[in-house]
């Protein structure tokens, strides 16, 4: 009898098991119509018997005739911060900032934290508490470090500002900062009990929190802590979308700070690195500097560990096609954020800090990204047809411009190219048009359609090559 049990207990087993495997419904992640899983992963794009897929496309010295031509260019709209060392008139700067606020009010409703209110009486209060607060007189510019992911807006407030109650975007927004990136102080305004100070990163102007920024004492110590060599090894670079020291009670200033691609931070020389850092060792860890804000604003230095498993490259990475290619699927299903919110990404910023990993400084805007000269093919003239051949030749990881979006190319499948980018709202490539929102970085075919019916494809009218700089 216990063997008729027994068996009985393993033959139920074996149909319960058959059962789950064959009800199981595996996950799959959505994706674009003509977009496989296969396609969702870098390695699908880079070619290893491909030659250009891990030549270097630019060297050090490359890149900095880039950089510095891209500083030099005027429709790049890019500050050298490095020379701004000269005083100025304060006042003369209030009262300029002053107005530009009133000019910035947009002539449509808008909506503050979701509340509609006077667009007019909004930006001339705002106007004003800066002209009772701002400095005057004879002034010398600040220099300032990020000490947290934080955004530069067009006006100073702390308010989110749309176009309707459920506005995706906060419209004033310019840009963002990453930890320890520069920024050059010039004005001061307290809006609402919060103290704003406005400034230039080196591709905008605007208005940051004070609590996000932190003041050195000195321009040499300022540049000590950011200023990078593409041809050292003194830094370490993120490069993944972001990451999160770790948590610490003994060390709050640089507990969970967030760090996001692109950021750079100097390795504390052997000889200067402490026996223990708030309470551990340094084994398998990476040693740097870390600037964090001091009681009075004032910069202090602190030393941090960031894990060996975190993805950060010693140095500027080799500028390589599949490079390009794997540090932008670091941002595949990421929210889209515009100009930095959300502490994530939009079009032209994910192009920013993919390349700023090789050390190439890429303007804010994607109309100013197409402007550094010898880099851009404009094929805005070109049919269709010419177009799709001319993107079909493209090394993976070039970036591609359409008015309003850039994207990266991945390469061409069975005559369709495709492309990764942050996206807004678009419809699938087949189908009915249906434009949705997406707000995220996704992996599309470039014949994906916008709101008017046309292609992604028939809009492209330019292609940058930073390396086709002569």
């Amino acid at each position: 009898m216990m063997k008729k049990i027994t068996l009985a207990i393993a033959i139920l087993s074996i149909l319960l098991i058959e059962n789950t495997f064959t009800n199981t419904a595996y996950a799959k992640v959505n994706t674009e119509s003509s977009v496989s899983q296969e396609m969702c992963v870098s390695s699908y794009w880079n070619n290893p018997s491909s030659p250009l897929t891990e030549q270097v496309l630019m060297n050090s010295n490359q890149i900095n005739q880039y950089n510095s031509l891209a500083l030099k260019t005027e429709g790049c709209n890019m500050f050298d911060l490095t020379a701004m060392d000269s005083s100025f008139d304060g006042t003369q700067l209030k009262n300029s900032l002053a107005s530009s606020i009133i000019s910035e009010a947009p002539t449509k409703p808008i909506f503050v934290n979701s509340v509609a209110v006077d667009t007019a009486m909004y930006y001339t209060g705002i106007s004003q508490a800066f002209t009772a607060t701002g400095w005057e007189g004879t002034l010398y510019p600040k220099y300032a470090l990020a000490v947290s992911q934080t955004q530069i807006k067009s006006i100073p407030t702390p308010d989110y500002i749309g176009y309707s109650e459920f506005d995706s975007d906060d419209e004033i927004v310019l840009s963002s900062l990453r930890v320890n990136e520069p920024f050059i102080v010039k004005q001061c305004a307290v809006v609402g009990g919060n103290v704003f100070y406005f400034g230039y990163s080196n591709n905008v102007s605007g208005w940051v929190l004070e609590n996000d920024l932190a003041f050195c004492d000195t321009k040499a110590n300022w540049l000590k802590m950011w200023k990078t060599d593409t041809n050292m090894s003194d830094f370490v670079v993120v490069t993944t979308d972001y990451f999160t020291l770790s948590e610490s009670h003994y060390a709050p200033a640089t507990s969970g700070v967030k760090l996001t691609m692109g950021a750079t931070l100097k390795l504390v020389p052997d000889q200067d690195i402490p026996r223990n850092i708030a309470m551990r060792g340094t084994w398998n860890n990476y040693v740097v500097y870390l600037p964090t804000r001091g009681a009075n604003g004032q910069l202090e230095k602190q030393i941090a560990l960031i894990a060996q498993n975190k993805d950060v490259s010693v140095g500027y990475l080799p500028m390589t096609s599949s490079n390009i290619v794997d540090l932008s699927f670091k941002y595949l299903g990421d929210t889209y954020g515009w100009g930095g919110m959300l502490d994530s990404v939009d079009c032209s910023a994910l192009v920013r800090n993919v390349y700023k990993c090789f050390g190439l400084e890429m303007p804010r805007n994607t109309n100013w990204q197409k402007e550094v000269p010898g880099t851009c093919l404009n094929i805005n003239d070109c049919d269709t047809p010419t177009k799709a051949a001319a993107i079909a030749q493209c090394i993976p990881g070039t970036p591609l411009y359409m008015p309003g979006h850039t994207m990266i190319y991945l390469g061409t499948k069975e005559g369709t190219s495709y492309v990764i980018s942050a996206l807004g709202s678009t419809s699938d490539s087949s189908g009915e048009l249906d434009v949705k929102s997406q707000n995220t970085v996704a992996v599309t075919p470039i014949i994906v359609r916008r709101k008017n019916g046309t292609t992604w494809l028939e809009n492209i009218n330019g292609i940058v090559t930073p390396w086709s700089l002569k």
